[in-house]
């Protein structure tokens, strides 16, 4: 019975996404597209860019649940949120230290996923133009690194999971909130699933749709500009879950202490 309940939950987290996305297809998208713009960007900064994006996960995550409440509210989302996580001194440290873990944790993972991977990546073909030759790679697939890495990750990221929030809105320490992350992931863990595996589908269907329908009219040479918007609207709807979540398994959480000005209301 209670594995029902944790799909119906995650099926409400997802139409809410839907919901989100439907009031401010445009505002809310274009928030999204800043936060994966901007860790895109640092992560392509050479040696260091995986820490550096590591370091703005957290505070991107407050402004990806400000926008989405702003949104399920009646309001217009923006940026505004990114800039107030940083205004608060005491948070903003927990938060750096939350970005700091987070960083470690994606560089373990590609350090796990590089030795365990290493043989069978050697195997891949190059092009003269450092293009991989995928023919060449779905042969030699190395499902050790990808178990290994996947092993390790998962959990790692539902401690980080809810974080950045607990920090900032709850006012906890990053213990007690990597704590809290972990707990409230693994109890509610069928309802996430359910909810990314919907946004993911969806946004599995939506490329497919309109990739035939290209095929279909012979438009393959305005693709790009099809599936660009198609795949950041796609985008939009996974991120799109995660306020919902929040709400739904932290909003009865007492605060620690004081909590900042900037507050998330818990009923929409």
């Amino acid at each position: 019975m209670r594995l029902f309940e944790q799909i119906r939950l995650g099926t409400g987290w997802f139409r809410d996404s839907l919901k989100t996305v439907r009031l401010q297809p445009l505002s809310f998208t274009a928030v999204v597209i800043a936060y994966a713009g901007i860790m895109g960007l640092l992560g392509l900064i050479p040696i260091v860019g995986i820490v550096f994006a590591g370091f703005f996960w957290p505070f991107g995550t407050i402004m990806i649940a400000g926008a989405g409440r702003d949104t399920l509210a009646g309001k217009i989302p923006s940026t505004r949120p990114l800039a107030e996580s940083f205004a608060k001194p005491d948070t903003r440290l927990r938060l750096v230290r939350a970005g700091i873990l987070y960083s470690i944790v994606l560089v373990t993972a590609a350090a796990i996923w590089q030795f365990l991977g290493a043989d069978e990546i050697a195997q891949w073909q190059i092009t003269k133009d450092d293009r991989v030759v995928w023919s060449s790679a779905l042969q030699h697939i190395p499902y050790g690194a990808i178990i290994a890495s996947t092993a390790f990750y998962i959990p790692c990221m539902m401690a980080m999971w809810f974080t950045p929030l607990l920090i900032y809105l709850k006012n906890m320490t990053i213990g007690k909130a990597l704590f809290y992350s972990f707990t409230g992931c693994l109890t509610n863990l069928a309802a996430v699933i359910t909810a990314l595996f919907l946004a993911f589908f969806t946004f599995s269907v939506m490329i497919g749709c309109a990739s035939v329908l290209l095929g279909v009219m012979g438009a393959g040479s305005i693709a790009i500009f099809v599936l660009l918007p198609v795949t950041l609207l796609g985008t939009a709807i996974f991120y799109g879950t995660y306020y919902p979540m929040w709400r739904s398994v932290f909003s009865e959480v007492s605060h620690s202490d004081t909590a900042p000005d900037y507050e998330m209301p818990t009923r929409v």
